[in-house]
């Protein structure tokens, strides 16, 4: 009785999320197989595909504009994700600050990490465009000349990247979240061993915040490396490339170019490098990342 009883159940669980098995199978994993097996073609989704083996990938490399997009995205990865953390970990801080009305300070904060991308690429030209915009109007104002931020290629990405602090208000609100979950009792010995404030951020708050740096880091990450929307509306990738992301040249070469092969290749190549650098991120933390309750760093297996 009891072994038809379980049966029951877990026919009536499958049941339940045969939907999604049903889904998952048709338009996650078949997809991505496909996908797979036309890295290895010569595919425009028109003609029948033409078998080439590794020749997209070894093409990868002669690829000037496709290296140069690589080099832009680690750019954003390895400069843009530790100035964007730090911001957003200043922020909540000053955020976490009882002083009255600040519950309107973190609401103003968060408010731009709803705005649409598109509405957000609009605002900035409208700050720094080239001519008259607000923040070369600024300029001139206290006596400088105007700034192409949008045509200097050592500029663009720091313009780009500023988006990425100004969109912030999730993360932000996800530290706000570790730093109240930090035990006040911390703070009292801290206070009563006669630390400073500075001493207090780095043997108390900063640990603390460890397992929060290392999943905002994480999606960081990932938000960087899949970037399109910003690079494409505010410079098209220029000048020179200068701005061109691996997510806008994969999308170039598939559907104006019409080479899905070699997008696909490009796509997979993505895959590995999100995949490796995650792993190493969480293979790492055990050393950096502190868990309460554990000794040091790391998990508490």
């Amino acid at each position: 009785m009891q072994v038809t009883n379980k049966w029951k159940e877990d026919r009536a669980f499958l049941l339940f999320i045969a939907p999604w098995i049903v889904g998952f199978l048709c338009f996650f994993v078949g997809p991505a197989m496909a996908s797979l097996l036309y890295s290895f073609a010569d595919y425009n989704a028109i003609t029948k595909p033409i078998w080439i083996g590794i020749d997209n990938y070894t093409h990868l490399i002669s690829d000037q504009v496709y290296l140069k997009s690589l080099r832009n995205t680690l750019y954003f990865v390895f400069i843009g994700v530790p100035v964007t953390v730090g911001f957003q970990i200043v922020l909540s801080l000053l955020l976490n600050v009882e002083i009255p009305g600040i519950r309107v300070f973190r609401t103003l904060y968060y408010l731009p990490y709803l705005v649409p991308p598109v509405a957000t690429v609009i605002i900035w030209i409208i700050l720094f465009g080239s001519g008259d915009s607000v923040v070369n109007s600024l300029i001139v104002l206290f006596g400088g000349s105007n700034v192409d931020w949008m045509g200097t290629e050592g500029l663009i990405k720091p313009v780009i990247i500023s988006i990425g602090m100004w969109s912030s208000g999730g993360a932000v609100l996800i530290f706000l979240a570790g730093l109240k979950g930090i035990p006040r009792s911390l703070y009292e010995a801290a206070r009563i061993d006669g630390s400073g404030p500075i001493r207090t951020f780095f043997n108390i708050t900063l640990p603390m915040l460890t397992p929060t740096i290392l999943f905002t880091v994480v999606m960081q990450v990932i938000y960087y490396f899949q970037m399109f929307t910003e690079a494409m509306l505010l410079s098209k990738g220029g000048p020179n490339y200068a701005s061109q992301t691996y997510m806008m040249n994969t999308y170039q070469v598939s559907f104006r170019d019409l080479n899905f092969g070699y997008a696909m290749a490009q796509s997979w190549v993505l895959f590995l490098l999100i995949l490796v650098i995650t792993i190493v991120l969480l293979k790492s933390s055990q050393r950096w990342v502190y868990y309460e309750g554990s000794e040091k760093g790391g998990s508490n297996s």
